[in-house]
């Protein structure tokens, strides 16, 4: 079974909202810079069916990582996406599932909607991105959230920030958030999840990181160097709280195959320093691929072809995802 976990949909109502338009291919901006792209077949479950037939996909993981910016628009966003996304599962249980989006500091209201989104409509887990306001994800003020996803056991999906703040280096007319900057802001969140001690505070949170945690496997062996085994027994690095070794915790989080485009270096990359049972498989579609949608085939079939067992290649493809959402 071949699970794509980084699919991402917008109700129509949403799409037309942020600017969309039939037959059109628009972006939307969020502090004046390039946000997303509103392709015409993101609103279109049916075209993501079709494709998905065509390549071989048997079950998409729906996403919508929404804006921190405006808490009463995210809200507003979160319903309607709720919403119709159900509606959608439930006319097409084996081929989708959803996770809400929710802002993290959203508070009681933002609560009260994800409980609504996971008890009462049946999404399987949670979206955000990695960034939350400017703060990272390792941010006390996030804490209330981690606490209430915990109670509800689902996992979290973690998301590139749209535009990252506080990153003026990135101020350039290169449209470095979209390509540079969101890659930079995984990295950094997952790295200071580990070090902050979040998941020794949460050892039960289930997280699945965005664009193979942009890339961070290329500088494993450096943070390890720093942070990790090459440091004295009963020693810590000054400012750091993780109670359990750097690559304990690494070891535990999940990490998906989106975010490159298909190309199969940044796999093999990761499989440098991620386990393959800590590996889901991911498209981003229809915000990557949208040139040609049916490279997603040869995406897949190059990951067949990695000299690894095949167990380790069906759980990248679609039993670690299938685990995690608790599917039948």
């Amino acid at each position: 079974m071949i699970i794509d976990w980084e699919h991402h949909f917008l109700p129509e109502r949403l799409w037309q909202k942020k600017g969309g338009k039939k037959g059109e291919r628009a972006i939307f901006y969020e502090h004046g810079k390039p946000r997303g792209s509103l392709h015409p077949e993101l609103c279109d479950p049916e075209e993501h069916l079709r494709i998905m037939d065509a390549v071989g996909i048997d079950m998409a993981v729906l996403s919508m990582a929404v804006s921190n910016a405006d808490p009463r628009i995210a809200m507003e966003e979160c319903r309607v996406w709720d919403d119709e996304v159900a509606k959608l599962v439930k006319k097409y249980p084996r081929r989708f599932v959803g996770l809400a989006p929710v802002p993290p500091l959203g508070g009681a209201e933002a609560f009260a909607e994800l409980d609504r989104a996971v008890k009462d409509l049946g999404l399987k887990g949670v979206v955000i991105r990695s960034q939350a306001n400017g703060h990272s994800m390792d941010a006390r003020e996030l804490y209330p959230f981690y606490e209430r996803v915990l109670k509800l056991d689902v996992p979290v999906f973690i998301h590139p920030s749209g535009v990252q703040l506080g990153m003026s280096i990135l101020d350039a007319p290169y449209d470095m958030c979209r390509s540079v900057g969101r890659e930079l802001d995984l990295m950094v969140a997952t790295t200071r999840i580990i070090l902050s001690g979040v998941l020794d505070d949460f050892p039960g949170l289930k997280l699945v990181i965005s664009h193979k945690g942009g890339g961070i496997a290329a500088l494993k062996e450096r943070i390890e160097y720093q942070f990790g085994s090459s440091q004295a027994p009963g020693t810590r690095p000054e400012g750091t709280c993780n109670r359990e070794p750097f690559d304990v915790h690494f070891n535990k989080m999940y990490f998906n195959l989106a975010g490159h485009h298909g190309g199969m270096n940044s796999v093999r990359c990761a499989l440098t320093t991620i386990r393959p049972n800590r590996l889901v498989f991911g498209t981003d579609y229809p915000q990557e691929f949208s040139g040609d949608p049916l490279n997603i085939k040869n995406f897949i079939e190059n990951i067949r072809k990695l000299e690894l067992d095949e167990k380790s290649k069906d759980l990248m493809l679609g039993g670690n995802a299938r685990e995690l959402l608790k599917l039948n």
